[in-house]
């Protein structure tokens, strides 16, 4: 990745997402388990969460418009990030990922491309 890019991800990421998810991409305790009200913790987006299921448009679209899943207590930050940040979040959470899953990863990305030509 683009150090600069990287960079730049990562400063958003920890101004906008660790508080959340956790400086190190960590996650909250027990994210698979809703709380009280139903509403499920922040997960991971390092190697142990599913972040690395996802291709990048359907990640880059959470970012933009919140969780989209019931439940969800991921906001929508379209209005305070332009397509940049968010990509150059993407970048900074990949570069958390191993080789397995950024190849997982770009087989999904690659394969949601070509179903949507």
């Amino acid at each position: 990745a683009d150090p600069e890019v990287l960079a730049t991800g990562k400063a958003l990421y920890m101004q906008h997402c660790a508080t959340c998810h956790g400086a190190n991409l960590e996650g909250q305790p027990n994210w698979k388990v809703p709380d009280a009200n139903g509403v499920y913790p922040a997960p991971p987006h390092n190697r142990e969460g599913h972040t690395w299921h996802h291709p990048d448009s359907v990640l880059l679209a959470i970012i933009a418009q919140g969780g989209t899943m019931p439940n969800s207590g991921m906001p929508a930050f379209g209005d305070k990030l332009n397509p940049d940040e968010m990509e150059a979040i993407l970048v900074y959470i990949k570069s958390f990922w191993g080789q397995e899953e950024l190849e997982f990863q770009r087989e999904v990305t690659q394969s949601m491309q070509e179903q949507s030509n």
